[in-house]
């Protein structure tokens, strides 16, 4: 791979995980409450199911064949339910990546237009896309920013005279 394939790679990275913490933190948090959740559902249905196919068994003639008939069902869902599982936990984790991505990245854009005050440049402007969070504190901002400017530039030419 060559540098330049290297970096891009990197700042494909650094773009889509702009605070990996804690972008990571809340797609652990959604998971492990998902999984809280559906361990009370399985134990419920786990113990009914049970209580339900010890009353088939006890109910036929033949307790043996019944018992690897409903055995040969719960291993196909059992390999159904993992299946789902994975595929909701790579739905989750890109669910909240993308969720907190709009609401880090007005962060970043945040950062960059204090950053740029900092250095006396008030032509800079935020802007955000369209469904990122805080668009009204952008607008807000790029008001007072332009009103610093407006400010400033007076005191400045007043300086010179």
């Amino acid at each position: 791979m060559s540098f330049y394939s290297e970096k891009l790679l990197k700042r494909r990275l650094s773009n889509f995980l702009l605070q990996p913490i804690i972008q990571t933190r809340i797609g652990a948090y959604c998971i492990l409450l998902s999984f809280v959740f559906a361990g009370v559902i399985a134990a419920i249905v786990y113990v009914h199911l049970g209580k339900l196919f010890g009353f088939i068994i006890e109910m036929t003639e033949a307790p043996e064949e019944v018992q690897t008939i409903i055995m040969s069902y719960l291993s196909s869902i059992q390999t159904a339910v993992y299946l789902t599982l994975g595929a909701y936990v790579l739905i989750v984790l890109a669910i909240s990546i993308w969720y907190t991505h709009r609401l880090v990245g007005p962060m970043v854009a945040f950062k960059r237009h204090f950053e740029a005050l900092q250095q006396g440049n008030f032509t800079h402007r935020t802007n955000l896309r369209k469904n990122d969070a805080f668009h009204e504190a952008a607008t807000e901002l790029n008001k007072a920013t332009e009103m610093l400017g407006v400010r400033f530039g007076e005191k400045a030419a007043k300086s010179v005279n």
